[in-house]
């Protein structure tokens, strides 16, 4: 297959055990496509990536081929020319039996230009599996920020691990649009929000936990609104909400609470993600929600469950 007629985009996604479907989700949300068994999606959609949890590049498909034979003859008739360039190479699966450093050097001794290894303006990415090979320009990869905000000055025991708290954003949310944590404890969902362009609003009931959201927003330099309320009353208009419901996995869980607390929510938003232990999918329709996808998330001996719901009416 030559050059594509119209433009379409390669996402490279990581392959967690155990956590397909969240991947998947993610991917689905972002890109408008599901990764294939090698992490692999093929998309339409241009996204930049940088937000991605488990989505970790967007490359512009130039050439989608069977061969890298038939690679190296579309490279030849396309003279494709760069300057500054550096060629990476992805096996899929990672025993594929070729040459990573080979292919990237007969690859680019293909493309007209200057090569440069240690400083590229731009870098081309030959994604090679058994049956296809997918070569571009890489246009955004994963920033990863979320190994940063998991040393944050303050968090508790029971705090949301930031990759998680990241992909919980990205299933509801995109940038520029408004989101709501009604139980922000630590605040690793609205640190994940503002660095991701979403205007953040915080709530915790408790004035420590408060405190401890703007001074971790404060420490990587993010701006959102954060104030001491009750999710149980809280009001406002928002495109998204994203919470981890009350309260640590070793304290009491108050049912009665919880059920004022997604009664509330139901009239601030039309798209929310939850996250919880329990099966909240009985609590969610009684209260008004439609609930589109569940989500398992296992860990150790622990499954939190990540559920997606809409509003009714």
């Amino acid at each position: 297959m030559g050059l594509q007629a119209k433009p379409t985009y390669f996402y490279l996604t990581a392959i967690p055990d155990r956590l397909t479907e969240l991947v998947a989700a993610e991917c689905m949300a972002l890109t408008g496509s599901v990764p294939n068994e090698h992490g692999i999606a093929i998309s339409e959609r241009c996204v930049d990536v940088h937000r991605g949890a488990y989505l970790k590049s967007c490359s512009k498909v130039l050439f989608e081929t069977t061969s890298l034979t038939e690679l190296y003859a579309n490279l030849r008739a396309a003279r494709l020319y760069a300057d500054d360039f550096r060629v990476s190479v992805v096996k899929k699966p990672r025993n594929l039996k070729l040459n990573s450093m080979e292919l990237a050097r007969d690859i680019g001794s293909i493309i007209d230009g200057k090569a440069n290894l240690t400083q590229p303006k731009i870098t081309f990415l030959a994604v090679v599996t058994d049956e296809k090979v997918w070569f571009g320009p890489r246009l955004s990869e994963s920033d990863n920020i979320w190994l940063a905000h998991d040393k944050r000055p303050h968090v508790t025991s029971s705090s949301l691990p930031s990759r998680l708290a990241r992909v919980l954003v990205n299933l509801v949310a995109h940038p520029g649009d408004s989101l709501l944590d009604p139980c922000c404890g630590t605040g690793t969902i609205v640190m994940s929000a503002a660095h991701s362009g979403i205007r953040a609003v915080g709530y915790d009931i408790n004035p420590r936990m408060v405190g401890a959201t703007t001074k971790n927003l404060r420490h990587f330099g993010l701006t959102a609104d954060v104030a001491l309320d009750d999710a149980r009353q809280v009001h406002g208009q928002f495109d998204a909400i994203a919470t981890d419901l009350p309260y640590g996995i070793n304290l009491t869980k108050d049912n009665f609470q919880d059920a004022e607390i997604l009664a509330n929510l139901r009239t601030c938003t039309r798209k929310a993600a939850f996250i919880d232990l329990r099966d909240l999918s009985k609590p969610l329709n009684d209260h008004g929600y439609q609930v589109e996808t569940i989500l398992d998330v296992p860990k150790l001996s622990i499954v939190r469950r990540i559920f997606i719901a809409s509003t009714i009416g």
